[in-house]
């Protein structure tokens, strides 16, 4: 009998270990957080565009429809980090975009709602206005902007810079491509900041942007500021808006004595704002560190 009773103790004994491992491996599966996946909550859509960091494609978001544009960057083009508070250290891009777009936002900047860390690459999930399309194929089918647009362009243009700079971010590649423009209301949204930097007073001595667009200095001494780059570059893409052309023939053959000419039927006043512009590009100005 006493054997009899030792078995059935251990019998019993076994059940409750095997009940205690069964809920314990219940309860640490329930409690795992799953993995998020980018085709579970975003729709991927046809492409948009393809550059020389990565692929955009249209998308939406499964959750309620917003449309969203969904951007993938091979990390092997892009291997920077940089650490956010809170969020350790993030892709350079990610970082960049997570300073510009937190609260409160710039409405001339476009927004990002999410990203993905992926082994090979990582995704970024854009706000996608609709209708739009980028500044350079808007002014490529309708021909150059008139002055009205072009100067409601700017504005915008300069608040997402200085928003940019508030931040104490260098976009580093302005041009009409990384400028969306809403086919209805005409606002603006810069984007793609692939190229871009912490914004810093010393000198930067690496390029990164398009050439076209670059200041002169850069070919000359191949060195170059923040704020006068960022100038140059506006102005060259007004030029571009207005005129339909750059405004010199070589950005490498830029030198003091080079003189802007404009078509005569731009007012004096948008000619004159024009050169204001290279000017400045060159005028020496105070930049804030980054925060």
């Amino acid at each position: 009998m006493s054997h009899m009773g030792e078995e059935r103790g251990d019998q019993r004994n076994s059940k409750r270990k095997r009940q205690s491992s069964s809920q314990q491996t219940l309860s640490t599966s329930s409690s795992r957080p799953a993995k998020r996946s980018r085709r579970d909550l975003y729709l991927k859509g046809p492409l948009l565009g393809r550059g020389g960091f990565g692929s955009v494609f249209a998308g939406m978001r499964r959750s309620d429809g917003l449309p969203v544009a969904i951007k993938y960057v091979s990390k092997d083009r892009t291997p920077e980090r940089l650490k956010v508070d809170g969020q350790g250290r993030l892709p350079l891009e990610v970082a960049l975009m997570t300073r510009v777009t937190s609260a409160p936002a710039c409405p001339s900047v476009l927004q990002l709602l999410d990203w993905f860390d992926r082994p090979r690459r990582y995704i970024l999930i854009l706000e996608r206005p609709d209708p739009c399309q980028d500044l350079q194929s808007f002014c490529e089918e309708n021909g150059c902007l008139d002055e009205r647009l072009a100067k409601k362009v700017l504005v915008q243009l300069i608040e997402a810079l200085k928003h940019c700079e508030s931040r104490g971010v260098l976009h580093r590649d302005v041009k009409p491509e990384n400028l969306l423009i809403s086919t209805e209301s005409q606002d603006i949204k810069l984007l793609d900041f692939g190229c871009g930097d912490l914004l810093k007073r010393s000198a930067y001595k690496y390029f990164a942007g398009t050439p076209a667009y670059a200041p002169p200095e850069w070919f000359r001494r191949h060195r170059y500021h923040a704020t006068p780059a960022t100038v140059w570059s506006v102005g060259v893409t007004l030029y571009n808006i207005l005129c339909d052309r750059f405004p010199f023939r070589g950005a490498q053959r830029v030198t003091s004595r080079s003189r802007l000419t404009f078509p005569r039927s731009l007012s004096t006043g948008m000619s004159l704002a024009s050169t204001k512009e290279c000017h400045a590009a060159h005028t020496p100005r105070k930049v804030p560190t980054s925060p």
